[in-house]
């Protein structure tokens, strides 16, 4: 009976501290809620845009004939920024290829795609063929 005692104080312990470490991720996560909630909006304003392009030539025409010093000073920094990101893209381009392909292969399994009782559609065999 003692054994089944302490399984069951075993129990409570596991189950009160998986309670504590549930509070503390949602906690975490409340930090970050606000600004994934930004970088979320931002995206879909992207896509917005991107979708609407005229939209983004007409802002930019009508800056630059209203306000042109303010136009020359804000194209440096946005030519700047649009380096960097490209920078960055490049960068990080290979390793999501990279990732892309480790992916495809842990999928495939250890035998590889096409193997281990796997029937593809594609060429037909030797068995197949017309004569």
């Amino acid at each position: 009976m003692s054994a089944l005692a302490d399984i069951l104080e075993r129990r409570a312990r596991l189950v009160a501290e998986a309670e504590t470490q549930r509070h503390v991720l949602a906690e975490g996560f409340a930090v970050c809620r606000s600004v994934l909630v930004v970088a979320d909006r931002g995206l879909a304003w992207a896509a917005w845009l991107r979708a609407r392009p005229y939209l983004v030539v007409a802002l930019v025409t009508a800056i630059a004939v209203l306000r042109p010093r303010f136009a020359l000073a804000w194209s440096a920094r946005l030519l700047t920024l649009w380096r960097v990101g490209r920078l960055v893209y490049d960068a990080i381009k290979p390793l999501a290829s990279v990732r892309a392909l480790r992916e495809k292969k842990q999928t495939a399994g250890p035998e590889g795609p096409g193997q281990g009782g796997t029937i593809l559609q594609g060429e037909p065999g030797p068995s197949r063929q017309a004569p």
